[in-house]
């Protein structure tokens, strides 16, 4: 049965109806005193008796001070009775005395427990930033070349003269006229050559698949006929930013969205745009010669829109472009698993799917680089949040560091429970996928809901990021993505007026939690044990965590020949300097 959430608004609303209904019926202070310090007793006990951790929950930290205060006046008033019989002294008069420790209770009570506001409640820490030190790898480096990202970027693949975009004026960042897909088609088809070494792309894919079916199956072989593809991209925001006649007419651009609908955002969400996607169907179909019906895309939570579904209809129509509501619009449907497929390992929950998930031999995860208001930043693992078989994700907020609504850091911190680290870990999803990259050709603003802004940091000195990463290690291109855009959201710079609200959202103090975790078991949580299959037997080593050195030279261990971490390969190679060879790489 999944655990009733509270939070401290419901809280403090019930307890606020239970003392108005007290003082309509004129009862007396005392006795409302016992009923409130009662019932917050026995909710506090209930609630953290079988899960000790819940005693830092907000809805706990209101009960506490009720209980305490209550707690401390019958204890008082237990002891000054058994010493008033005792010395039968008619100057200590329990009634009196009573009545003063109950105040007194109240007040200490009140005085040792937090302050009821977001960040006193549900965090102290102030520091920002990560935790651990350049270069200092973590982890097992996983890949063909172990711990390799590489990072392409190109100045043209964007359109430079592009400044801010108005999808009520028909002015986009997914517009054709504002991106150069015969640039970003080759600057994927490089970076794939580059991450496995080959010089063919057939080869390079055959080098993916038969490495992946090597650790999943015990044996080297490439893709199968028949066997099921699924491209998991990030389209997570437009299913509540469009309205019912956008979504209904399967437009890209919400063009009739009234400016009080309160779903409005003043810029449309940086998210998966057309031409990243389509050099990768071309690369599996064409030249790999993988079947278009076998391919499933999309964001199982939400629709597949017109900028990117016209693209890529009118290249590859048997590609199963999937939706869960309909099949309008050539989509093709998809259902929610009839039983649990990820079992949460905090015991609050589990997870359904969706069929297209559970039916997939091999996933392929395209994410978008951008921070996030309560995660702190949104790459290949914030992307499973799609995933999952319900309206939405918002019952999986309670393990990230930050607050979405206000930008603030509210569960800071290390060795916390983090869902990312079963989402990565689960073997539908996670350790099912063949490949990870993150697009960056429009680097997204300070949230997951603002659109892209241009980059400061070196290379890209006030232009669109115009990048592309990819790894075949998920720790690896996690660490790397936090980087950059910890380094872009320093708080330091301003980017434009609309998309900077949240300026160092990406440097709350325990954003790169869950990369520790996965890297390294003796970073989860005391008496934890993660998961996620429910089959025993704890979640291994799933790559390497590293930060670079600094955000101009971004080197890692591997580039510095200090360790085995993650090695970030530049195209150009004149971007990350190689010290082995004294050249970039």
């Amino acid at each position: 049965m999944q655990q009733m959430k509270f939070d401290i608004s419901r809280l403090k609303g019930k307890l606020g109806k239970m003392r108005d209904w007290m003082n309509n019926h004129h009862l007396p202070p005392k006795m409302i005193f016992f009923l409130m310090g009662i019932a917050s007793t026995i909710w506090f006990l209930v609630r953290v008796i079988p899960k000790p951790t819940r005693a830092t929950y907000p809805c706990m930290r209101v009960a506490a001070p009720m209980m305490s205060g209550f707690v401390m006046y019958l204890l008082a008033v237990l002891g000054l009775t058994a010493v008033s019989r005792k010395t039968r002294l008619k100057v200590l008069n329990v009634r009196y005395w009573s009545s003063f420790l109950l105040m007194a209770g109240v007040v200490v009570a009140m005085a040792v427990t937090p302050a009821n506001n977001d960040q006193a409640v549900q965090s102290t820490e102030t520091r920002t930033g990560p935790e651990d030190g350049p270069n200092k790898p973590i982890g097992d480096a996983k890949g063909i070349y172990p711990g390799r990202v590489v990072w392409v970027w190109n100045p043209e693949a964007t359109n430079s003269k592009f400044e801010h975009q108005d999808p009520d004026k028909g002015d986009w960042f997914a517009n054709p006229e504002n991106n150069n897909a015969p640039v970003i088609g080759k600057m994927f088809r490089d970076g794939v050559l580059k991450l496995t070494g080959k010089k063919d792309i057939k080869d390079s894919w055959d080098a993916m698949f038969n490495r992946f079916n090597e650790k999943k199956l015990g044996k080297a072989k490439g893709y199968t006929k028949g066997e099921k593809i699924f491209i998991k991209i990030n389209q997570g925001q437009a299913g509540w930013v469009l309205n019912k006649e956008d979504k209904a007419n399967g437009n890209a651009l919400p063009k009739s969205l009234p400016v009080k609908d309160s779903r409005r955002v003043s810029m449309e969400p940086t998210e998966t745009g057309p031409y990243v996607v389509l050099e990768l169907l071309k690369e599996l179909i064409n030249d790999y010669g993988v079947d278009q019906a076998d391919i499933s895309v999309g964001d199982p939570m939400n629709p597949i829109y017109a900028h990117n579904y016209n693209v890529w209809v009118k290249e590859f129509p048997n590609v199963k472009y999937i939706d869960r509501t309909s099949t309008n619009f050539g989509r093709s449907l998809i259902k929610i698993t009839e039983k649990p497929l990820v079992y949460y390992s905090d015991k609050r929950m589990t997870e359904k799917l969706y069929d297209v998930i559970e039916d997939a031999n091999y996933m392929i995860y395209m994410a978008v680089l951008k921070p996030h208001g309560a995660a702190g930043v949104s790459l290949t693992a914030k992307l499973n949040f799609g995933n999952v078989g319900r309206n939405g994700a918002g019952h999986l907020h309670y393990s990230h560091v930050g607050n979405r609504r206000e930008g603030t850091a509210t569960n800071t911190g290390y060795h916390k429970y983090r869902v990312f680290v079963d989402l990565m870990g689960s073997k539908y999803l996670g350790q099912n996928s063949v490949f990870w990259c993150v697009e960056g050709l429009f680097g997204g603003g300070s949230s997951e809901i603002k659109g892209p802004v241009k980059y400061f940091m070196e290379p890209f000195n006030g232009n669109w990021s115009n990048s592309i990463l990819m790894s075949l290690d998920p720790v690896a291109i996690e660490s790397v993505g936090y980087d950059f855009l910890r380094s872009e959201f320093d708080g330091v710079h301003k980017h434009d007026a609309v998309n900077n609200e949240w300026e160092n959202i990406p440097n709350m103090f325990g954003v790169d939690d869950y990369m520790h975790q996965v890297a390294d078991s003796t970073n989860w949580p005391r008496g934890m044990i993660y998961d996620p299959d429910n089959s025993g037997k704890p979640l291994p080593v799933l790559g390497v965590h590293e930060h670079w050195n600094n955000p101009v030279d971004k080197q890692y261990s591997r580039n510095l020949g200090t360790g085995k971490g993650i090695e970030l390969v530049s195209i150009p190679d004149n971007l990350v300097k190689n010290a082995k060879s004294g050249k970039r790489n």
